[in-house]
């Protein structure tokens, strides 16, 4: 009985490969079991990064600006009349602040300065067309200029087309060669524009617009000549840097 009982655990064993692979699968088994519970939790802590938060127009900015600007004068009386085209570049500054609404709607206000060495001479025309002699002839200079705007546009992400009007001023050297004194004075008009603006950071701004302005015209009296109208129109074409607070 006893050599029958030790016979039947040594059959009842497990032994061979059977067995080693069992311990194979279990001990894989485990470590499925360990490594996953471990790597859920690792995803469980690891939260989604949260967005980049969207750019924004809104807020303030400081700029400088240059361009060309192309002016058309006119100087008329008594019959007579010239049409100088002062022309020359500008640069200058310009500041502002913008609102953005939900809808991407942008509204802003903004004022600029800028410094013109633009000017042209032009000869005098009579009534019946016959020039004054070449050494009479309007001079007329842009020194100054300078606007108050209203802007309205649409962010398309970091892209901002946009339209502008408001009050500009113009501050002018003009004279009549041969006659008596200057007629150097300040025009104020309206301006109407557009432009884009593209943000190439949060914080720097890139600009290139278009602007005209017409300025009207003003009298003045001459000593022995009836009084001389001179009126002026301007057109710009502006590139600008600006930081954005």
């Amino acid at each position: 009985m006893a050599a029958l009982r030790s016979n039947w655990h040594e059959a009842a064993r497990p032994t061979g490969l059977g067995w080693t692979m069992k311990k194979i699968l279990l001990a894989t088994t485990f470590l499925f079991v360990a490594t996953g519970g471990a790597l859920a939790s690792d995803i469980a802590v690891r939260e989604p990064a949260s967005d980049v938060a969207a750019f924004t127009w809104t807020g303030g900015y400081v700029g400088a600006q240059t361009g060309y600007v192309q002016g058309d004068g006119s100087f008329g009386g008594n019959g007579d009349h010239a049409n100088p085209k002062p022309a020359g570049f500008v640069g200058g500054l310009y500041a502002g602040a913008n609102y953005q609404f939900g809808n991407n709607v942008v509204v802003g206000i903004e004022a600029d300065m800028a410094w013109s060495g633009a000017d042209d001479s032009a000869l005098v025309y009579n009534s019946e067309g016959i020039p004054w002699p070449a050494d009479y002839p309007v001079v007329q200079e842009i020194n100054r200029t300078g606007a108050v705007r209203a802007r309205l546009g649409y962010a398309i992400d970091r892209w901002l087309p946009y339209i502008a009007g408001g009050v500009a001023f113009v501050a002018v050297d003009q004279r009549l060669v041969g006659a008596d004194g200057n007629f150097n004075t300040t025009y104020t008009g309206w301006t109407l524009g557009l432009g884009t603006e593209y943000a190439v950071s949060d914080n720097m701004i890139f600009r290139a617009e278009y602007r005209h302005a017409d300025l009207g015209s003003k009298s003045f009296d001459l000593q022995y000549a009836p009084p001389l109208d001179i009126g002026l129109k301007t057109s710009e074409v502006r590139v600008g840097l600006a930081y954005k607070f």
